[in-house]
């Protein structure tokens, strides 16, 4: 095609104007949004597929010309994103170019396709921006077909906000549009059948005047992220040039494989005796005189977990029941049962139980209670549990081999207890992506990079078993039991954690120590890999790190000991850093040392119930004598808590500048302008001093810091709280239980 056979430009010709579009957008916003958002061309496909996927399409058609094509023809080439979803009509249109705003956003199902939504945010159609210059969307409905064009150089640039007016064109009919010799070159190349276009809707989008970016999709790449991205069993079908797109998931290799009438005798008396009625099996169904109809169905129970990024668009595992090909538990893969996550999430059973359309609610995506229902869930337990026995049947078979290897090569560790784990939640992003620490990351397990995680699950469920090794390193007192890199097979062990230092010299201690070392670690991935909440996580690993290094010195951890190094540290810097972490920890806190050039020094997090969780950032100002207002650095102090995501911030130092001026201080106008929370060294030590005895918690400091600003404030706070009557528990617990 040369310029004047574009597409976009024979729309003009076809149909009559019907309205007129108009779009207030700055082309540094178009790349702002665009390249921040979809770098990759690649991500700028996917998303054309995931609109398709709203729209509620069963088929996709998405054709990309590869390097040579585009090479050879630049001017000519062209993307093309076919489906029979729902189409947009004159509205639909107008709201599609509403930048911000989204048709789909407040509901997390579309209510005509029954399918979760994945775009809520309405600028998705700028991905396109990153990989051509021309965007035409032409789409069917019931109120006819319409066309829109828009060319993204058409927003000037220099920051101004000038309207752009797109033209809305009303074509004919099918017929006419398909006559155009353009159109036809285009779905001759793109491969996109034309009995398509007589489905009742349909959208069709189409990119010209490709980038550079557009040049550099690899198509054997694109396959692999479309086939990661795509879920199995989801009544989608995705074709890329003319093939069709299989989910990877369907790859997996399949410990257990088998049909429901293939449930033993045993299951199948429970199953009677649980229902009081009879169960057998007719023409390859479960049928008994509830369900005259029959249950039918396979299950398999992959090795590796069907959960992963494919869960954007549909989830891959669990139960998918069917009454007359409709899936009525679309959001609950358990059904109800409870079950153990590492099971469930390699579990898939698709069943169909049409006998069930009698109990079905109006909404149809749910059921009466009532025998069918109880019935049903019976089933479903049998199922679920034959499917469990047979995986520990395969587990245990795949760990004979090793038990036969000679002694060397022999390892005692099945895999499902830490490299399936491991596996599992690297390879789901909803579990991976924020850890239990207050910065997000993880307490004891460091992820690989992104484009390298793919990778290292694929080793870890298929590769057999690496020896780990178990190095030792000097992190500092103040740092984490341990670091485990799956990537490298390698634990790091904190020789300065005092649990450490107290067992590592003796070697066959250092053994027992290496084994509790790697346990905790997975006990960190344990907990994720059940979907416990990174917070809950952090609380219950930082207690045990706590009760670690109490347990070490064999006795109470001392607050006293903590307010004592908070006083000794005063006119150090880096003591006076970790001290304050520690501190923080020893008042019950999630807390972390961080410290480094535009960084805090620290974060300590606190799940106050049931506000949620509270993060506020560690400041440390160590001085010999009384740190100067630039040394204070109030400025950066809030741009820490803005970087984080902080809800406060204590500082702490020897004393501030200008004390004896309270209120009219620099010191204390700016603690008030910038919410900072200035403590002493001294009026630290003597809350953490007396914490244990007048049962002070992070919820008191809490309450200071993100209340209290200013020197003078923060120092009347302090003392009115430590002044206040404390309670004598014993006389408090027996007025409780006279009471009782």
């Amino acid at each position: 095609m040369d310029n004047n056979e574009h597409f976009a430009v024979h729309l003009e010709r076809l149909g009559a104007a019907a309205d007129t579009i108009t779009v207030v957008l700055s082309n540094e916003l178009v790349d702002l949004l665009s390249g921040q958002l979809y770098k990759s061309p690649l991500k700028a496909i996917e998303e054309l597929v995931v609109n398709s996927y709203d729209a509620g399409a069963a088929d996709c058609f998405l054709y990309v010309p590869d390097a040579a094509a585009q090479e050879a023809d630049p001017r000519g080439s062209f993307i093309v994103v076919f489906d029979n979803g729902i189409g947009m009509n004159l509205k639909g249109l107008e709201e599609l170019w509403r930048i911000g705003q989204s048709g789909k956003k407040g509901s997390d199902v579309d209510p005509r396709t029954k399918r979760k939504l994945i775009g809520k945010f309405g600028i998705g159609k700028l991905a396109t921006h990153t990989i051509a210059h021309r965007l035409t969307y032409v789409s069917r409905t019931a109120a006819g077909i319409f066309a829109v064009t828009t060319d993204y150089r058409r927003f000037v640039s220099g920051g101004t906000t000038s309207p752009v007016s797109l033209s809305v064109r009303q074509l004919t009919d099918v017929k006419s549009l398909l006559a155009d010799s353009t159109l036809g070159r285009l779905l001759k190349t793109s491969g996109i059948p034309l009995a398509q276009f007589e489905t009742p809707s349909w959208t069709l989008v189409l990119l010209e005047e490709l980038k550079d970016k557009a040049r550099s999709i690899q198509l054997g790449r694109l396959r692999r992220v479309l086939e990661t991205a795509m879920p199995l069993g989801s009544g989608f079908t995705l074709h890329l040039n003319g093939t069709v797109v299989e989910s990877s998931k369907g790859e997996y290799e399949r410990l257990v494989d088998f049909s429901v009438d293939q449930l033993p005798k045993e299951r199948l008396e429970a199953l009677s005796k649980a229902t009081a009625t009879t169960w057998r099996v007719e023409n390859g169904r479960l049928v008994s005189g509830l369900f005259k109809e029959g249950i039918s169905g396979q299950v398999i129970v992959t090795e590796r977990s069907l959960v992963g990024k494919s869960d954007d668009l549909f989830r891959s595992h669990g139960f998918f029941v069917r009454v007359r090909g409709r899936l009525i538990n679309e959001d609950d893969p358990s059904f109800g049962i409870t079950s153990a996550y590492g099971l469930m999430h390699r579990f898939r059973a698709d069943l169909n139980a049409d006998d069930l359309n009698s109990v079905l609610t109006a909404s149809r995506e749910g059921f009466e209670a009532g025998s069918l229902s109880s019935a049903l869930i019976q089933v479903l337990v049998e199922v679920y549990n034959e499917a469990r026995q047979r995986y520990e049947e395969a587990m245990d078979a795949k760990q004979k081999i090793t038990d036969r290897k000679v002694e060397q090569h022999r390892n005692y560790v099945n895999p499902r207890y830490v490299e399936y784990p491991v596996a599992d939640v690297i390879g789901a992003p909803a579990v991976q992506q924020s850890g239990a620490e207050p910065d997000k990351s993880w307490f004891y397990l460091d992820l690989p990079p992104t484009g390298e995680a793919a990778a290292l699950v694929k080793r870890l469920y298929q590769e057999p078993r690496t020896k780990y090794k178990y190095v030792y390193s000097q992190s500092g007192r103040n740092q984490r039991l341990a670091r485990f890199d799956p990537h490298k097979a390698t634990f790091t062990i904190n020789l300065d954690h005092d649990f450490v230092r107290a067992h590592a010299d003796e070697p066959r201690a250092r053994l027992l120590l290496e084994d509790f070392v790697t346990t905790e670690a997975m006990l960190e991935v344990y907990l994720r890999e059940a979907l416990v909440p990174a917070h809950t996580v952090g609380e219950i690993l930082e207690r045990r790190d706590a009760l670690l290094r109490s347990l070490s010195l064999d006795h109470p951890f001392s607050l006293t000991s903590l307010a004592a190094s908070l006083l000794d540290s005063a006119s150090n810097e880096r003591d006076l850093e970790v001290n304050l972490v520690a501190a923080m920890r020893g008042l019950g806190f999630v807390a972390k040392h961080i410290s480094g050039e535009g960084k805090p020094d620290g974060l300590a997090e606190f799940h106050d119930y049931p506000s949620g969780p509270r993060i506020i950032t560690l400041e440390a100002k160590s001085s010999k004598d009384v740190p100067s207002l630039g040394a204070l650095d109030f400025a950066g102090l809030q741009q820490h808590m803005k970087d984080y995501g902080a809800q406060g911030c204590i500082v702490v130092a020897p004393a501030y500048p200008g004390a004896s001026k309270d209120d009219d201080a620099a010191a204390a106008k700016r603690a008030k302008e910038l919410r900072v929370s200035c403590w002493t060294v001294g009026q630290l030590a003597d809350f953490v001093s007396v914490a244990e005895a007048r049962h002070l918690t992070a919820r008191n400091l809490l309450n200071i810091v993100l209340e209290k600003f200013a020197p003078g404030d923060v120092a009347t706070a302090v003392t009115n709280l430590l002044k206040s009557s404390a309670w004598s528990m014993p006389e408090l617990y027996t007025a409780i239980v006279t009471a009782i």
